[in-house]
């Protein structure tokens, strides 16, 4: 590096310390900013959702973020409708970007309108799982009852984590009816 460089960094770096130091001259009107903001909207070079009460906006990147935190902060499950009250933004805005987190994200669930990701539906085969050990048996229409989810999709995630995370067995006859071998032993 010669001297000449050196010299140009230190005369930048002093800029920078100047410029830091000192205080705004120019400010920006709130109307300005609001000004600016309709024109950006105006021309399409930026795309924003406004909130219920129409006094904020959100872009819908930040909206789909804010809809992970909540539904991280949920524990993997929230309703939609409390998430329109939470984030202050109209039902349908909400729903469509949940809409296109569940097309693109494989572990998240739209169900019964309700936002369920992979760490809840886990925790539900965890549950199942502690639950057949005590009881020795279960059936789907309690899961149902219990978790407040379609039998289907408890069905499915049952026979999915069954002999992996469900250490148990499905009844032939009455597929909705899953016990473990204790339970057979027991009742002969």
């Amino acid at each position: 590096m010669s001297s000449g460089d050196w010299d140009e960094v230190k005369r930048l770096a002093a800029d920078f310390q100047k410029a830091q130091l000192s205080s705004t001259l120019l400010k920006l009107s709130e109307r300005n900013c609001v000004e600016i903001i309709t024109k950006l909207i105006e021309t399409n070079l930026l795309s924003v959702l406004f909130t219920a009460d129409g006094k904020e906006y959100i872009t819908p990147q930040h909206l789909e973020k804010e809809i992970r935190d909540e539904l991280y902060m949920s524990g993997g499950r929230i309703d939609l409708v409390k998430l329109t009250k939470i984030l202050n933004v109209d039902f349908t805005q909400v729903s469509k970007i949940a809409n296109e987190i569940e097309k693109h994200d494989k572990g998240v669930r739209i169900l019964l309108g309700q936002l369920i990701d992979q760490s809840y539906m886990t925790k539900i085969v965890t549950e199942i799982n502690d639950k057949l050990n005590q009881v020795g048996h279960i059936n789907i229409a309690e899961l149902t009852v219990h978790y407040d989810l379609p039998a289907d999709f408890l069905q499915s995630l049952t026979e999915k984590a069954l002999g992996k995370s469900i250490q148990g067995q499905q009844d032939k006859q009455d597929p909705k009816f899953f016990y473990t071998d204790n339970f057979i032993a027991r009742n002969k």
